[in-house]
């Protein structure tokens, strides 16, 4: 009799031992699909922002030209709010005059005299994101020496 008791606890540790390690995969797959979920929920969520804030520079490009063209201090004002609202999202602009031509930031759509792979002007401003990339690359014209000027 005491064989079979000594069994029987046995046999009961055992199912014992295989709860424990199902509650422990089951509490590691939870925590893993949590994890998961929360990934998902972040990557969504910054490419909602992505979107809405690549929806709004074109208002903003239209703001810096008409700044160009207008002197308002309201304008001038309005577009350094935008901006400052830009960056505390983590949007920056592109730097891009006077900085050496960079395709992967930069979308050239011309040339002029001047030094040889150096942003002239910006055309129209780029955006990256901080730690996601580029939102829109900068269009920029870039100098090339030996171009006759006609």
């Amino acid at each position: 009799m005491a064989k079979r008791q000594t069994k029987k606890t046995d046999d009961t540790q055992q199912k014992i031992a295989q709860l424990e390690e199902q509650v422990k995969r089951s509490l590691a797959d939870y925590q893993n699909l949590e994890k998961r979920t929360k990934e998902e929920r972040g990557q969504w969520i910054r490419q909602a922002n992505k979107d809405i804030i690549t929806r709004l520079l074109p208002v903003l490009d239209t703001l810096i030209l008409a700044s160009e063209h207008v002197r308002d201090e309201g304008l001038v004002l309005s577009i350094k709010q935008f901006l400052d609202i830009l960056r505390s999202e983590g949007v920056e602009k592109i730097e891009t005059v006077g900085a050496g031509f960079d395709p992967a930031l930069m979308e050239g759509v011309g040339t002029v005299p001047g030094e040889e792979g150096k942003v002239v002007q910006e055309v129209r401003p780029g955006f990256r994101y901080t730690n996601e990339g580029v939102l829109r690359p900068a269009k920029v014209i870039v100098g090339k020496e030996g171009m006759v000027n006609s």
